[in-house]
Parts: C-alpha cells; sequence; structure tokens
C-alpha cells in the first residue's frame, strides 16, 4: 500500500526547503493547463509534509521540550521563547498560497475520489492553522480569482467558529469517500502518496482527524453527542499499515523534511532535553533509549540537559550530550500525520469523558504498546503495569493519557506533542506549566518564570500586506481550546 516506487514523486521537496519564493519558477504548475488531478493532489501532499514536519515539528521539539539547545552554536530567539513573525511567512504561503489552493483545484475536478482525499487534508491544514495561530482567514480565503470575488483580502474568521465547520467538511468527505469506494471506475493510484489510493483508508484518516477535532475542543464545547456518533461509526486508524503518514527512502531526493531543512543549514546539533528523560526515568520507560543515543564521552549513559542549560555552560561540549536517535531524526523518518497510537489515546479519553462503550483502560494499553512496537522498544506490559492506570482515580487517569501521549510524540510528532501539552493542561490541573509541573522554565528566556508559549506569531507577511489582519498577538494569548 505504501511501496517504495511511490517515493521518486516527492522529490520537489529539496526544491522546497532551498527556495522560499515560487517565482523563482517559470511555470506555475497550480494554474498549468495541462494540470491534472493525479499530479496536484501529489502536491498537495508534499506540501502539507513540508509544512507539518520542517515547520511545526521543527518548532516544537523545543517548545514541547522534547529537545534542547546544543552546544557550540549562537542561542536563538526561539530557544529564548521569543519569535520573529517572519518565522510564520513560510508556514502562510506554502498552506494558503500553495496546498489549499491545490485543494481548492481537487475540490473542483468533479473526481469524487480527489474531492474526498481533498477535504481531508483541508481540514488537517486548517487545524493546524487554528492550532498555531487562533483566528485565520477561512471563509474568504483562497479567493483571488475574479469568479470567486477577487478577495485578495480575506477577512479572519473567529477560530472557535472554525473548528465546528472542520468536523462538517470531514463528514462530507467521509461520505464522498465511501461513495467514491464503491465506485468502481473512480481510481486513484500511486499518485497518493499516503495511502496509493486506498480510499477505505483516508475513511480511517477522515474519522481519526474527526475524533481529534471533538477532543480538542471538548473542554470548551458540548462535542459529547458527536463523539459517541464518531467512536460508534468506527473506521479508525488503529494499525502500523493505517497510519497517516508519508513515507522517504532517504535516498537524495525523498529525504525527511526536517531532515532536509536542518542538513541544509549547520545539521542537527540539538540535544535530549531533562524535561522528559526526568519523566521516563520516573516510570523506568525503555523508550529513553530508543529516543536518544548514548552520548560520546559517556558510553551507555543518556545524559540530557534541562532548557537553555548547555549555551549556558561555556565549558559544555556536544559529545558530552546525547542526541536524538535515527528513530526520532533522519533521511528516511517519515512525516506523520496521525498515528494509531494517537487514535487509541483519543478513544480512551472518549471513553472516560463521554461514556462511549468502549474499554479505556484497554484503549490507553493498545495506545502505549502500538507506539513500543513502532519505535522498537521491549517489555511494554511491565511498563504499562507499572503506571498503575487501572487503579487510578478518574482525574488521574486523565492526567495519565495527557503525559503518556506526550512522550508518545516524541521525535515522531512533535507539534501533536505540544498542542495536546498545551490541551491537557488547564488552570485546575497545570500539570506541565504548574509550579511542579513538566515543564521547565528555559535558563535564558524572554517570557516569565513558568511562562510558556501557547501559539505563534501571525505572519509578517499578512500583518504587512492584509489590512484585515487583526493586530499582532503574543505567545502567550490562547486559541479557543486552551483553557
Amino acid at each position: 500500500m505504501k511501496s517504495i516506487y511511490k517515493i521518486g514523486m516527492i522529490s520537489c521537496l529539496v526544491w522546497l526547503i532551498s527556495c522560499d519564493n515560487l517565482s523563482d519558477i517559470n511555470i506555475d504548475p497550480n494554474n498549468s493547463i495541462t494540470a491534472r488531478p493525479k499530479e496536484v493532489l501529489t502536491s498537495v501532499q508534499v506540501y502539507t509534509a513540508y509544512v507539518l514536519d520542517a515547520q511545526y515539528n521543527d518548532l516544537a521539539f523545543l517548545w514541547g521540550q522534547y529537545w534542547t539547545w546544543g552546544a557550540g552554536v549562537a542561542i536563538s530567539d526561539y530557544c529564548r521563547y521569543a519569535q520573529n513573525p517572519k518565522f510564520g511567512n513560510l508556514v502562510w504561503e506554502r498552506s494558503y498560497s500553495d496546498a489549499l489552493a491545490d485543494i481548492k483545484f481537487l475540490k473542483a475536478s468533479g473526481q469524487k475520489g480527489y474531492s474526498g482525499i481533498a477535504k481531508v487534508l483541508e481540514a488537517f491544514i486548517y487545524e493546524y492553522l487554528v492550532d498555531h495561530f487562533g483566528d485565520i482567514p477561512y471563509s474568504s480565503a483562497i479567493k483571488g480569482a475574479i469568479s470567486d470575488g477577487s478577495v485578495l483580502a480575506p477577512a479572519y474568521d473567529d477560530d472557535a467558529a472554525i473548528y465546528p465547520q472542520l468536523v462538517i467538511s470531514l463528514d462530507d468527505a467521509i461520505a464522498e469517500l465511501t461513495n467514491a469506494a464503491a465506485d468502481p471506475l473512480v481510481t486513484v493510484g500511486s499518485e497518493d502518496l499516503m495511502y496509493g489510493g486506498d480510499l477505505s483508508s483516508w475513511i480511517k484518516f477522515a474519522n481519526s482527524l474527526k475524533l481529534r477535532i471533538l477532543m480538542r475542543m471538548s473542554d470548551v464545547v458540548d462535542v459529547s453527542s458527536q463523539v459517541q456518533s464518531t467512536v460508534a461509526f468506527g473506521m479508525f486508524i488503529e494499525t502500523p499499515d493505517e497510519i497517516a503518514e508519508i513515507p522517504f527512502s532517504g535516498d537524495a531526493g525523498s529525504e525527511s523534511p526536517m531532515y532536509a531543512l536542518e542538513e541544509s543549514l549547520i545539521g542537527l546539533f540539538y540535544k535530549a532535553a531533562s524535561t522528559v528523560t526526568d519523566v521516563m526515568d520516573a516510570t523506568n520507560d525503555p523508550r529513553k533509549f530508543i529516543m536518544y543515543d548514548e552520548a560520546e564521552n559517556f558510553p551507555g549513559e543518556i545524559k540530557a540537559a534541562a532548557q537553555n542549560q548547555i549555551p549556558s555552560e561555556f565549558t559544555s561540549v556536544s559529545a558530552d550530550w546525547s542526541s536524538p536517535s535515527a528513530v526520532a531524526y533522519g533521511a528516511s523518518v517519515p512525516t506523520i500525520f496521525i498515528s494509531n497510537w494517537e487514535t487509541w489515546f483519543l478513544r480512551a479519553e472518549a471513553a472516560l469523558k463521554f461514556n462511549t462503550g468502549g474499554d479505556a483502560s484497554s484503549a490507553f494499553s493498545t495506545a502505549i504498546s502500538d507506539n513500543f512496537a513502532y519505535v522498537g522498544a521491549p517489555e511494554a506490559d511491565v511498563f504499562i503495569q507499572g503506571l498503575g492506570f487501572d487503579g487510578a482515580s478518574a482525574p488521574d487517569k486523565i492526567n495519565l493519557i495527557g503525559v503518556q501521549k506526550w512522550i508518545s510524540m516524541n521525535g515522531l510528532q512533535e507539534a501533536e506533542g505540544w498542542i495536546e501539552a498545551r490541551r491537557f493542561d488547564t488552570p485546575e490541573n497545570p500539570i506541565f506549566t504548574g509550579v511542579t509541573g513538566i515543564f521547565q522554565t528555559p535558563l535564558l528566556t524572554a517570557l516569565g518564570d513558568r511562562e510558556f508559549p501557547v501559539r505563534w506569531l501571525y505572519p509578517e507577511s499578512e500583518q504587512s500586506l492584509n489590512p484585515n489582519a487583526p493586530p499582532q498577538s503574543k505567545l502567550t494569548t490562547k486559541v479557543f481550546w486552551d483553557r
């Protein structure tokens, strides 16, 4: 289903990494009169993978406190919890001008297989834009054509109003994909880098994404009936073969977006963060020895540093500290959109909060076991038993889900881990940001003690060119679902 011959189709990732200005290209493939849905679908997936891995994940591994700044490199603003508005320019361009513009083409193609897939990816892109920026252009976005009203300065929609629309769009996508899957004349093939045209897998992706969106807003919106019906529908990502991901061979032109970006600069110099390894040590978590390499100067040891500790110690050298392993960083590391362990964590939480009829304990155990299996860690059963989920109180079970979910995203889905840490951390239960919480205040920070970024700044390009853009936000201003 994910055979390696497809991988050659994504060689344009190298171009994405190295080219910030599409005007350098003479022919715009999005407007080519010869463009077909099959080529445009590949384009959408490549753009979305780039934004997810080389932009969102590439910052979240610091803000989610999985990795920390290494030795020999001047400390950056974003490591100190400061962000230049220019940082978001590329996310905005690749999301709106590229991926969402291509999606508009697919939705209008009249080919329901491509249209259904496009709607799933559209919901994914908008969800992450809201999660990182809050209010964004939605209802008037991608309407620059004369036939659409020549909207060159789209208005911003309230983020709380966008999320319910994404659920409706995913319902439409599921219906369209279901009809397409039953039609023998509808064919999508190897141009689909994620599932090779298997539309039933796209339905599972869509329903898993729908559950994610519903649970994301579940603390501020009554979604109980929707969650129950979503779980009752079934069709979730449950096995490794069903993970929504784009694989990479590691060959030139088929490299992980994060890897391609970092190696185009000075290479990976980040080190293991003691934020996560301290939690792992407290629970005897063997994944620590999978996600990080032994320190060169300390054979047999995983040496992790506090946030911004290494730049503060002038005698520190890179070989004193553990680096992310090949599981977490490398040319052939896939870009994961939604994993099977993530879906099982969602189902465990839904069973606890909304009485969906599932077994929360079984779903929780499956989530951890699946993550152990994916990274190759041993003795999942022993580890799960030691967590004591079955005997815990309901609030403690929620905490266990939140913390284990955050750990399971380490090196694999860093942006999702950072987002979910924000969600599980509440004023009544600040398990990550409280005085005794998991997150560390960096030794060098632009924010106050126990203050952490919860969003990105609006791109400079929007602030300069769109008169409808709202005033610049603060890194500490929460999006609607973040209590």
